[in-house]
């Protein structure tokens, strides 16, 4: 009987410290991708910076909420080329530690729009950015990485065709506006975020994610329905909220769907 939970302890202790090993940083794979081989003057260009996550890991979204830092690109370009704010695929409810957060564990691709200028003098365009994020799972790993692109100059786009489907794939899956969805806030310490649509389920599985820290991801979120049928989602306010508001900004999850919802509060 002894020998038999000596065995059993020394099996755990080996499979709880391989476990262990597996969570050790850096968690992740980063990479930089382009939907061209190829610059075109003029012609606006999707990158994305893909990050595939080991098994246990998360990286944060835009706002994390009440632990974590987001993924950065700080971007070095050549004259007369702009670059968009990054485009976040909605995000995911997880935890570091203890402490639940709003971040990613399934593999993303966040997407960046950069505009060359009109006329392109030189052969060859180098693309060069500073990638910084955080990397979490038994504990976090912060890190920092750049990164270069060096493509032609072309009459006409190369597709790159596994790029182009990571990308396609991360575009479906930034959230967008449903103008079927009505939505309505009021309220100062208690928000309640009022949903009205043929499209709001019965069930419960409903959770807003803010964008500018006005609810934070350790706050719980309270589902009623009203006598009209709408269902309303009643949440504290965080005390890391900013002070000047007009409206919630963020990203709405219903079932399996993700909305981009930024309702305004009443006037006065």
């Amino acid at each position: 009987m002894i020998r038999s939970l000596l065995v059993l302890t020394l099996a755990f202790v080996q499979t709880t410290s391989a476990y262990d090993a597996q969570l050790d940083g850096p968690g992740l794979d980063v990479a930089l991708i382009s939907e061209s081989r190829s610059i075109t003057p003029g012609a606006p260009l999707t990158i994305g910076f893909h990050i595939h996550h080991h098994a246990g890991f998360h990286t944060y979204w835009k706002k994390p909420g009440m632990v974590g830092v987001p993924t950065s690109l700080e971007w070095k370009l050549p004259q007369g080329f702009t670059a968009s704010e990054i485009r976040w695929p909605y995000p995911e409810n997880t935890f570091m530690a203890e402490y639940p957060c709003h971040g990613y564990e399934r593999d993303v691709t966040l997407l960046v729009t950069l505009t060359p200028p009109a006329k392109i003098e030189t052969k060859t365009v180098t693309l060069k950015v500073d990638a910084n994020w955080m990397c979490c799972a038994r504990g976090c790993f912060p890190n920092f990485q750049s990164f270069e692109l060096t493509l032609p100059v072309t009459r006409k786009p190369i597709p790159d065709p596994h790029a182009t489907a990571l990308i396609n794939t991360a575009s479906k899956e930034i959230p967008k506006t449903n103008p079927k969805l009505i939505c309505s806030i009021q309220g100062h310490q208690q928000i309640e975020l009022k949903l009205s649509s043929p499209a709001i389920p019965k069930s419960k599985k409903v959770y807003f994610f803010s964008s500018d820290g006005q609810v934070s991801s350790d706050q719980p979120q309270k589902i009623s329905r009203g006598t009209d049928g709408s269902l309303i989602l009643t949440m504290p306010r965080s005390e890391f909220s900013p002070k000047k508001f007009t409206s919630l900004p963020g990203v709405l999850k219903i079932e399996k769907q993700f909305f981009k919802i930024n309702p305004a509060y009443p006037k006065g």
